[in-house]
């Protein structure tokens, strides 16, 4: 009886385990599949976790076999694992780095869900080194507060809007600031600024597309609008930050990187490790899971894989970025 109890729990494992890995790996693979709907969407959110259920089937199949056999069951768990954790390990160093960089931005991008971030902290997080602050679901109430605690008096330059829904975007400057392109037909704003530090002339986007909850279409139409936004800039010193609403395996992160024009700093690099960097969600029972807060730089822009900080109120990570010109 024992016997066919474990028999039973490892079929459920391994069938369960090998049903979602196919799942996400066929996701994985044929990412025009995200836009078929917006569950479809949510998930592939998941398939940066394809171990999980990997490591699941591969422990139903250890009890579904018998003695004789759970060697070779093991071995395919060891293989499996080490198929996943290789890519984890520091390979060769990188020999690529310019010789000259210039000047050097750093910027603070967070969602403040409605606006209700604690303004508190995200003061904190605003040190005399920032020099942009790149805010998504800006309202007029988190504008008085930040003017309340002397922000807007340190960054007196602004372009975007404020609203009192999702839609507000707001760029905040120590230097001047001017827009220079702003997505048509997106369901929030997405714009692009330009403004110099220390000399140097930044293109800076500030991105917050549709959830996948607003459907697919929007989704998928955000995705290629930010896209088209971008491209006139790409020659330029490019940052775009912000709440992408896609996990860098999407369907729309994929085809706004897919030229190779545009990279995110916070992917694998050689000579580095992989780290999970998941932004979303925050305050809430469920652990973060997805990383769609992102910051992507041009050719000429190098960078450090983004600052990951926490805030009340907000359902995002905020993320603090510095970028260097390469001369």
């Amino acid at each position: 009886m024992r016997r066919t109890g474990v028999s039973v729990l490892g079929w459920v494992l391994l069938v369960a385990g090998v049903l979602a890995s196919a799942v996400l790996l066929i996701l994985r693979l044929v990412t025009e599949l995200h836009t078929w709907h917006h569950h479809v969407i949510a998930i592939s959110s998941f398939m940066p976790l394809l171990w999980i259920p990997v490591l699941v089937g591969c422990l139903g199949l250890l009890l579904v076999l018998r003695a004789r056999w759970r060697l070779l069951g093991a071995a395919v768990l060891i293989a499996a694992m080490t198929v996943f954790a290789w890519p984890l390990l520091p390979q060769e160093e990188r020999s690529d780095i310019p010789l000259a960089v210039g000047s050097t931005l750093t910027v603070l991008s967070l969602n403040l869900q409605f606006g209700r971030a604690d303004i508190d902290e995200v003061s904190e997080l605003i040190t005399a080194d920032v020099d942009v602050l790149a805010l998504q679901e800006y309202t007029p109430g988190f504008e008085e507060e930040l003017a309340a605690v002397g922000v807007l008096e340190e960054f007196p330059h602004q372009v975007g809007t404020s609203d009192t829904d999702a839609s507000g975007t707001m760029l905040l400057s120590r230097t001047p600031v001017e827009r220079v392109a702003r997505a048509e037909g997106t369901a929030f704003e997405n714009l692009i600024a330009t403004t110099t530090v220390e000399g140097t002339d930044w293109h800076l986007g500030v991105i917050h597309t549709a959830p996948p909850q607003m459907g697919t279409d929007a989704w998928a139409h955000d995705g290629a609008a930010v896209k088209d936004l971008s491209e006139p800039y790409l020659g330029e010193n490019l940052l775009l930050v912000g709440d992408f609403n896609a996990i860098d395996q999407h369907h729309t992160m994929r085809e706004l990187t897919a030229d190779g024009d545009l990279h995110d700093l916070a992917a694998r690099r050689q000579g580095e490790g992989t780290g999970w960097h998941p932004t979303w969600p925050t305050g809430t029972w469920i652990p973060s899971f997805a990383r769609i807060d992102h910051a992507l730089v041009s050719g000429g822009v190098l960078g450090d894989v983004p600052q990951y900080e926490t805030v009340t109120g907000s359902d995002h990570k905020a993320l603090l970025v510095e970028v260097l010109e390469v001369v």
